[in-house]
């Protein structure tokens, strides 16, 4: 809504005057380092002062509809999680922050960074549960498949007044701890979270590492970062396989720790080993190995097919898949007398 409207209902439902106002909206916005545009900044004034201002009236976008590289990026949701903030630091020797936020709406949710000062305005302005509104943020893909989207320099986030979505508890039970369905891999025709079973077959040849930011572990785009801009690359370790359950095959992708685990080796170790020695070896390790794998599915729009992108996997326990397959039998006898 146009800044000289808001102002003008705030002053109508105040009785205060408009220089007044005025003063308190230069404060904040003062106050928040610039974070914010003059129109945020008089919501949160009329949000102190116990009165709820008109919808921002901005175009929304459907959580579910946005895809990586849309600019731009206008969508209202309700926070359901926040993590620790985590410090690392710098290049130059100062310490920088990150917190991620978790906003979901009726369709879906998405993860959004906050860095260093951007930081202050979910400490001092936004709190778990509240409804908030992202403006000209930037949508991007991470490493893992998912969407994310990156305030940047021009974005803005600004707690609104908004009814029509789920709860916090309802958002929670949406998108946190959903385990995934252990399926044959032949059943599996598209997108979701699955675990499967079944054994190493076969190992993409690579590089096996790639560059990574230091900073925000972001992909690298000639040695530059989307929020940092040109750094002094990590590297991070990535694995491509094929597993075989007996019914079908999918290709799988692990990166970083999870790759690192599963074969047991830290990226700065495989970094000393020549690059034509190290298919070798992690070949050795992987193998006709067999393991539980979870993971999101995904289809990979570059070569046409479905990839699962691992978060975890255990290696086959016999007691715990004999108990499974007892209970899947029982299950099947249990429904046939029925």
């Amino acid at each position: 809504m146009d800044f000289d409207l808001l102002l003008a209902e705030l002053q109508n439902r105040s009785g205060l005057k408009k220089d007044d106002i005025l003063y308190l909206v230069d404060k904040r916005y003062s106050e928040m380092n610039n974070l914010i545009t003059k129109e945020g900044a008089i919501y949160l004034v009329a949000k102190e002062l116990g009165i709820d201002l008109p919808e921002n009236t901005i175009e929304k976008t459907p959580i579910k509809n946005i895809t990586p590289g849309m600019r731009n990026v206008n969508i209202i949701g309700r926070v359901f999680k926040i993590s620790k903030t985590n410090e690392f630091i710098k290049l130059d020797g100062t310490v920088g922050r990150v917190v991620n936020i978790y906003i979901g709406d009726n369709t879906g949710f998405v993860r959004v960074p906050l860095w260093d000062e951007q930081i202050k305005l979910l400490e001092e302005n936004i709190s778990l549960g509240d409804i908030v509104q992202i403006s000209h943020g930037v949508a991007r893909e991470n490493i893992f498949g998912d969407i994310e989207i990156s305030l940047g320099r021009f974005g803005r986030i600004i707690p609104v007044e908004y009814t029509n979505l789920p709860s916090l508890e309802e958002l929670s039970k949406m998108f946190l701890n959903v385990f995934p369905e252990r399926s044959d891999i032949v059943n599996i025709v598209s997108g979701g979270n699955f675990e499967i079973k079944g054994t190493i077959v076969q190992l993409f040849k690579g590089n096996f590492l790639f560059d990574i930011c230091p900073l925000c572990d972001g992909r690298l785009d000639n040695s530059k970062c989307f929020e940092h801009g040109e750094v002094t690359p990590n590297q991070a370790l990535v694995l491509s396989f094929i597993i075989d359950d007996g019914t079908g095959d999918l290709r799988c992708v692990l990166f970083r720790e999870i790759a690192e685990k599963i074969c047991g080796i830290k990226s700065r170790e495989l970094s000393s080993i020549e690059p034509g020695e190290r298919y070798q070896m992690l070949a050795d390790r992987l193998l006709g190995k067999e393991f539980i794998l979870s993971g999101k599915v995904r289809k990979n729009k570059l070569f046409d097919r479905l990839e699962m992108v691992v978060n975890d996997f255990k290696d086959i326990n016999p007691l715990e898949e004999s108990k499974r397959l007892v209970n899947e039998l029982e299950s099947v006898v249990n429904m046939n007398a029925l």
